[in-house]
């Protein structure tokens, strides 16, 4: 039986400090694992040889075991195309705007660790350098952009957060994009947040021995 300890999507120590360095390389096909997971035959440990050491196993509230793992970790290079973008969110002041995009996929697994189920998560955002360097225009990425191979431009990822302001009838201004962003929150950070998007409140399987449980969030 399962001792849960410790909300992983969220312990977001997750948040201010996440950044995953060691996994950056990650390149994927999202695709091609898709068709290559089959529910209720692959098990964790196929999976593992497709896709490396998973980021986490957890269990959801429920008791069902998730294991984690990233597809895609990638940094493009500065994005400089478009003047109208960076005047528009900077002020003017030039900044350099680098796009970030991670894909994820969330194997749900039995008692024997056998795949019952999965799930793809995505998300890209704009590293944007200036005076300091700040996170902004996070947007979820759509099941087709997950597994079509994409370049994730400045200007791309601007004008897809826009479409989402809009279509939920928020103005589009600097300020609001300060505030709704986790400026901070890189790959495994990204990461945890998709997998707590899905399946709500994460524990990490600890030891009997783990200390108490810390305040949820």
């Amino acid at each position: 039986m399962f001792k849960l300890m410790i909300p992983i999507g969220v312990a977001l120590a997750l948040i201010a400090g996440c950044k995953n360095t060691s996994s950056q390389d990650n390149n994927i096909d999202a695709a091609h694992i898709n068709s290559v997971l089959q529910r209720n035959t692959t098990t964790l440990s196929d999976a593992t040889l497709l896709l490396g050491t998973p980021a986490f196993i957890s269990v959801t509230e429920d008791g069902k075991k998730i294991a984690g793992f990233n597809l895609v970790n990638k940094a493009f290079t500065d994005d400089f195309s478009n003047n109208l973008i960076k005047g528009t969110m900077s002020f003017g002041r030039k900044a350099s705007l680098i796009p970030k995009v991670t894909k994820n996929v969330f194997l749900e697994l039995d008692e024997n660790n056998v795949v019952t189920d999965y799930k793809f998560a995505g998300t890209a955002w704009v590293e944007k350098q200036n005076f300091f360097v700040k996170n902004e225009a996070n947007i979820t990425l759509s099941q087709q952009e997950i597994f079509e191979k994409h370049d994730f431009t400045a200007e791309y990822i601007y004008g897809r957060y826009q479409q989402v302001l809009l279509q939920n009838n928020i103005q589009h201004n600097y300020k609001m994009l300060s505030e709704n962003d986790s400026s901070d929150c890189e790959y495994k950070c990204q990461l945890y947040k998709n997998a707590h998007d899905l399946y709500g409140t994460l524990y990490k399987l600890q030891s009997d021995k783990s200390d108490t449980l810390p305040e949820q969030i």
